[in-house]
């Protein structure tokens, strides 16, 4: 294994670390910003990041035919949304996230700044290896033990 690929397994494994301004108690004993360890999404996480940007209802034309106007337009409406994906991302888990999200996503909202949220977005995106996702399926699907084979068909004389 080379350099390049130790450094990529370790950040796996570590996550990678964003920092953000901390919360009002942290801030009382002294300490100014905290740090967000992302790690890669597990499948119910992915599944539930992938629910929630689906229940936006967020076409790829809005998103094509991005301008100022129409950016401010999509946060009004989506913000919450966004921090609610962020909260699930970092909080990793099936009782945290359905626990702790709408608490943790109302903290981001108000908390984070439109960097810090897309210093994350862009970090989960890439955490997520979607080309793995979509390569298992493909496998599976070549899979199939279902489909008929051509020994099955008649051959006639």
């Amino acid at each position: 294994m080379n350099m390049e690929q130790q450094a990529a397994a370790t950040l796996l494994d570590h996550g990678i670390k964003v920092r953000v301004t901390a919360p009002l108690l942290f801030r009382l004993f002294g300490r100014k910003h905290i740090e967000l360890v992302i790690i890669p999404p597990n499948m119910g996480t992915l599944t539930r990041i992938s629910y929630l940007y689906l229940s936006s209802g967020i076409t790829d034309e809005q998103l094509a035919n991005m301008d100022d106007a129409n950016a401010h337009n999509l946060f009004s409406k989506h913000g919450r949304l966004l921090s609610r994906i962020i909260a699930t991302a970092w909080l990793y888990g099936y009782w945290r996230g359905k626990l702790l999200t709408g608490i943790v996503s109302g903290w981001m909202y108000w908390h984070l700044n439109s960097i810090q949220m897309r210093t994350i977005v862009n970090v989960l995106v890439m955490l997520s290896s979607r080309e793995s996702f979509t390569s298992s399926i493909r496998s599976v699907a070549a899979m199939k033990m279902t489909a008929p084979t051509l020994s099955q068909q008649t051959q006639g004389s």
